[in-house]
């Protein structure tokens, strides 16, 4: 539209310029054929015949200078300014005009120049004029086309911004739903409020949630209720092997104690995996807020056993601070974290833990003094199952994925780098202020 208008307006500019021009021409030649009516033959040569009082007249224009000039045909000027220039091009026509631009002095003008025969003598008649009537004429134009044409595009656009602002706007209220929203909440969509158009695709919204609960749901609960029902049978038979290994008469005690290692390693996957159903972003963390100080020593007098017996020196630096989420998504967390520490440092090395507040929340740091973990794999060991090449603890690969996993849904994040004090690992779980 706005291109029409733009067009439209150039189409309507050039058709009244054009007009007016023409107007204004048609007065320069008119002075031109009054010129005309005035020259005699006095003597065999044409003289202009032109009182005063007439000349002043013809000449005085409230805008404009007026200039004319009458020469003869062979050039010779029999009145007027000579200053007037001759029509340019070829030689004229008898009882012929031409228009044509020039200038006088340093003003531009327009000029009429009429060729014609006055008592058997021909005499060419050049009226000029400067330009600033049509330069007001010009500007005019514009004024009057352009205002019409600016407040038609305004109120266009206008209508045009409130018209899509008013379409869209139930589209922008299901954005706000949306956004509001956490990713465990797959509740259908309101459509009550909504236009009538818009509802058909809250339907199928609502039809594609609701199939992501089921299939998330029944995911959930196959895993949850595979893990827990592994649990039972390996826990009768660890219990068993712990009997054999006190009774090892006429049994090997070196292949007794292989399957031992086997049974609690895949004990700890089953939990791990059982722990990682727990932390899928289907399982809401409304939680509470809990003191993750003490929250960290529960977790610590159950590492403590494993730590000693793999004689590893375990401390802790722990200040009060709060954080809220889960307690028990958050147990998990901390202890894979000191878990894995114990697992990947050497006998007799040191597992430093601690929590501090900060600018931005809370802190969690679990550094050893082990290997550490090489900088290209830093984001590699947050992948499910993955295992550094070559490395010596008997862990299955979920520990990281499980504490990154926890740490997304309480809006936390995790950082891995070398500890300067230990020279191992040094994970730290970054936790945001309390809202």
């Amino acid at each position: 539209m706005l291109l029409m208008i733009v067009l439209g307006g150039i189409n309507a500019y050039f058709i009244a310029f054009r007009t007016a021009i023409h107007a204004y021409d048609r007065g320069l030649l008119d002075t031109s054929l009054a010129l005309a009516g005035q020259i005699h033959k006095s003597k065999g040569q044409l003289v202009l015949n032109l009182p005063e009082e007439a000349e002043e007249i013809l000449l005085t224009d409230k805008f404009d200078r007026i200039f004319f000039r009458v020469v003869d045909s062979e050039g010779h000027d029999i009145d007027g300014d000579s200053r007037v220039p001759l029509p340019p091009g070829s030689p004229m026509q008898l009882s012929s005009w031409r228009y044509y631009d020039s200038i006088i002095g340093e003003m531009p003008v327009r000029v009429a120049a009429l060729y014609t025969e006055k008592d058997g003598l021909h005499v060419t008649i050049l009226s000029a004029e400067t330009l600033i009537k049509r330069k007001n004429l010009l500007r005019e134009i514009l004024i009057g086309l352009l205002w019409p044409d600016l407040a038609l595009g305004a109120v266009t656009f206008l209508l045009i911004w409130y018209g899509i602002r008013s379409g869209l706007h139930p589209l922008n209220d299901l954005r706000k739903q949306l956004s509001n929203r956490s990713q465990n909440d797959l509740r259908p969509i309101v459509a009550e409020d909504m236009v009538l158009e818009i509802q058909p695709v809250i339907g199928e919204i609502n039809q594609l949630l609701k199939r992501l609960d089921e299939s998330l749901t029944a995911q959930r609960s196959f895993v949850s209720n595979a893990a827990h029902q592994l649990r039972t049978p390996i826990a009768a038979l660890l219990t068993q092997l712990e009997l054999i290994l006190r009774d090892t008469e006429g049994t090997n005690p070196s292949r007794v104690k292989a399957i031992h290692t086997s049974t609690e390693r895949m004990a700890h996957l089953v939990h791990q995996l059982l722990t990682l159903a727990r932390a899928e972003p289907t399982m809401s963390t409304t939680g509470q807020i809990t003191d993750l100080d003490d929250l960290i020593r529960d977790v610590a007098e159950r590492m403590l056993v494993k730590a000693l017996s793999n004689g590893i020196d375990i401390g802790f630096e722990l200040r009060p601070v709060k954080v809220l989420g889960s307690v028990l998504l958050l147990q998990e967390a901390i202890s894979n974290l000191i878990d894995n520490a114990i697992r990947y440092t050497p006998p007799h090395g040191t597992v430093n833990v601690a929590c501090r507040a900060t600018d931005e929340g809370a802190v969690v740091i679990v550094e050893d003094s082990g290997k550490g973990i090489p900088e290209e794999m830093h984001a590699q060991v947050f992948e499910r199952f993955f295992r550094i090449p070559g490395s010596a603890g008997d862990g299955c690969g979920l520990g990281l994925a499980i504490v990154r996993q926890i740490a997304d849904q309480h809006g936390a994040r995790v950082s891995i780098g070398r500890s300067q004090e230990l020279g191992g690992a040094i994970v730290t779980l970054h936790f945001p202020q309390i809202q």
